[in-house]
């Protein structure tokens, strides 16, 4: 690894490397600037508008409409999403002479070598005062990027350092900062963070390329090809609970994203025949923006020809989570495939060729019974003339790959978009008869996944943190191993929800000595004592948690018990209600509904859930089924577990206290009421060692670090 004594070392490599990278290196003295106030290098940019829209017969007068529209476009929220769209897709602009409206790009996305590209060192701007930028890259004379370089062995700076003056120079030089998209604080270590001059802080975040030094690694991420693709493909305004951002990929979401990309086209382009894909990444990466970063470039692809493509989830919370992410972002809205019949229409669209877009839909709007007559009828089409079926631009996400991809509802959707790319996305592949994400979506042995990043790479990136088990009171209250046993053979996974209460009502019963001990209020009793007490004195003024019970009846008592013992402000039950709910029940959803002046369920859910990520209170969700997968709440640090959960599941479940939350959480917590340290241990043995390397910790071994 190189070794850095001085900051003007660590600018030099910079420079060093991006030349060797392609970049042309202009002193600070020869860029052409009339002056210090202008960003822009305006001989540079004229010239590369003309070579790059030469076609479009572009003269003097269209581009001096190009550079009074940036110059005159506002230094604020709305000016910063204007100039990133510019970037994405071109400036319109009235050609005079033809009298017609196009779009003058600034830079050549198809032909990389037809933009230029160049790095200047001790850059001086000036706005509210001056300041003097350590490295600036310029793509066809506008600053992209920005690069501050701090001492690496000196005791008082850091790359933090960096970072704070570049957000500094944020507010002293606006006009600058609307066009730099990209900051890079570098000493030896190395992080990246998308320009947002009206927040405060922004998060960063480091880039690792094939094991080299983080240095390396950014050099190879600020190369000219993954730059202009993160400006283009990666890289997008955001709004999120009404604040404004920008969202810009990491490391493990841009190479996943591609490596689908690529799979697609290099069949398009018959170098390949492959058209599946296993995207194995550990929960806390972000999946969903992967997807949506991939679906995004595909969707763009003019060898695509406007494809379908359809984002296939199995939960309705899933569903909402992954319309809300596409919805912040100012990309191309999706679909909703909301019932049945909707479906049917966007697949008989254009005489059956199906209808082209975004889709997102749950797999259970493929239920044979309610597709055969349409079935009936694509496939007598299909005989004579090409429909979905025969498409070969239809591309198909599975999220959280490892549940509903082995029966009717997949073999159904497989049916009718034969021709279709399968992408499959999961944090817990499985690998067991009739169930095998790795046949199902990849190539073994040859090709076991598509791109993995699993447990070790996320901790060691700080995307998550190490999860600590502890069981509790497991003399008195464990549930005897043989009914623990029995309880994890069942399996709820592929079952419509509307029918998947029913389905487990009747399996339950034939295990009522298991649902009698985990309803036991007695025993529930001594457990809410043991949480609240524990709440109390390690988690509550820093952290929240979760309650995760053994039934919908067990969420009652919970409750119940638990405002015997704090604050009822403190606890908010989130499961779904029947409109005919009985006993305590039928209690709960009165209280619930008085309480919160409204008969929807949903909606009282969803407040509740937004309070806990947003406001002091509820501290403690109470839980059976929901946020067992999907949720991501970082303030939440530990799970009382009192529920019997093996494999994905349990791993999914334990994962949603891993989430860093403000460089306070050293650990996710579970505490194990019920004794499934056992379907832990085995859960993990799936895996290879060097996957869960440093995966799960026991809470005696850690005592004296944590709590």
């Amino acid at each position: 690894m190189t070794k850095f004594t001085e900051s003007s070392l660590v600018e030099d490599y910079f420079i060093k490397k991006l030349q060797e990278k392609g970049y042309n290196f202009i002193p600070a003295e020869s860029l052409g600037r009339d002056s210090i106030d202008e960003p822009l290098l305006i001989p540079n940019l004229v010239k590369s508008l003309k070579r790059i829209n030469e076609k479009s017969g572009i003269g003097d007068d269209e581009t001096n409409k190009v550079l009074n529209e940036l110059k005159l476009t506002s230094t604020g929220i709305e000016g910063a999403k204007r100039i990133l769209n510019y970037y994405k897709n071109g400036i319109p602009v009235k050609f005079e002479k033809e009298r017609v409206v196009k779009y003058v790009n600034l830079f050549d996305y198809e032909n990389i070598n037809n933009n230029e590209f160049a790095i200047s060192k001790q850059v001086y701007h000036y706005g509210k005062d001056t300041i003097r930028n350590d490295i600036i890259i310029y793509i066809n004379g506008i600053p992209l990027v920005n690069i501050e370089c701090k001492n690496p062995v000196s005791l008082s700076e850091s790359w933090y350092t960096a970072y704070r003056q570049i957000k500094d120079y944020e507010r002293i030089v606006p006009e600058l900062y609307k066009y730099t998209q990209i900051g890079v604080a570098a000493e030896s270590t190395v992080r990246y963070f998308p320009i947002v001059p009206w927040q405060n802080d922004t998060l960063t975040y480091e880039w690792h390329h094939n094991g080299e030094n983080l240095v390396d690694s950014i050099i190879e991420m600020l190369s000219k090809e993954t730059l202009l693709d993160i400006i283009k493909n990666f890289l997008f305004f955001r709004i999120e609970h009404g604040n404004a951002t920008k969202v810009i990929t990491r490391y493990m979401q841009y190479r996943a994203a591609n490596k689908i990309f690529e799979r697609v086209v290099n069949n398009f382009d018959r170098k390949d025949d492959k058209n599946k894909g296993l995207i194995w990444h550990w929960q806390g990466s972000g999946k969903t923006l992967t997807m949506i970063f991939a679906a995004y470039k595909l969707y763009y692809e003019c060898r695509l020809e406007n494809p379908s493509i359809f984002f296939v989830v199995d939960r309705i919370d899933l569903e909402t989570q992954l319309y809300n992410e596409f919805n912040s972002l100012d990309i191309v809205k999706p679909e909703v495939i909301n019932s049945v019949r909707a479906l049917r229409d966007v697949l008989s669209y254009d005489d059956y060729r199906g209808k082209r877009g975004i889709f997102i839909t749950l797999i259970h709007k493929f239920r044979p019974e309610e597709l055969k007559l349409f079935t009936a009828e694509l496939n007598e089409v299909s005989r004579s003339k090409e429909t979905i079926i025969h498409r070969n631009n239809v591309i198909t996400f599975i999220d959280e790959a490892h549940r509903t991809q082995y029966g009717i509802l997949a073999s159904q959707m497989r049916n009718i978009l034969k021709g279709a790319f399968y992408f499959a996305l999961t944090g817990t592949p499985i690998a067991k008869r009739g169930k095998d994400t790795y046949i199902e979506f990849s190539y073994p042995p040859e090709e076991k996944y598509l791109d993995r990043y699993f447990i070790s790479d996320s901790i060691r990136d700080g995307f998550t943190v190490k999860i600590v088990y502890q069981p509790r009171l497991e003399k008195e209250l464990k549930l005897k191993e043989e009914l623990l046993e029995n309880f994890l053979e069942t399996e709820f996974e592929e079952i419509p929800e509307e029918i998947k209460e029913e389905v487990e009502t009747r399996i339950k019963k034939r295990l009522n000595a298991i649902v009698a001990f985990l309803e036991n209020s007695e025993r529930i009793k001594v457990i809410a004592q043991d949480i609240a007490d524990h709440f109390i004195k390690n988690v509550d003024g820093r952290f929240k948690a979760m309650v995760v019970a053994g039934s919908r009846k067990a969420c009652h008592y919970y409750k119940e018990e638990l405002d015997k013992h704090l604050p009822g402000k403190y606890s908010e039950i989130v499961m779904t209600y029947n409109s005919h709910e009985e006993g305590v029940l039928g209690y709960r959803v009165r209280e619930t509904i008085e309480t919160y002046g409204t008969r929807d369920i949903g909606g009282i859910n969803k407040e509740i859930i937004e309070n806990f990520k947003e406001e002091e209170y509820p501290k403690i969700l109470i839980v059976t089924d929901m946020l067992l997968t999907g949720f991501d709440a970082p303030i939440l640090q530990v799970m009382y577990l009192d529920k019997p959960l093996k494999e994905h599941r349990l791993l999914q479940a334990i994962a949603r206290t891993n989430r860093p939350y403000k460089g306070l959480k050293e650990a996710g917590l579970i505490i194990d009421y019920v004794g499934v340290l056992g379907a832990l241990k085995r859960a993990l043995y799936m895996y290879d060692e060097r996957d869960i390397k440093h995966a799960l910790f026991n809470y005696e071994s850690l005592k004296s670090d944590f709590i």
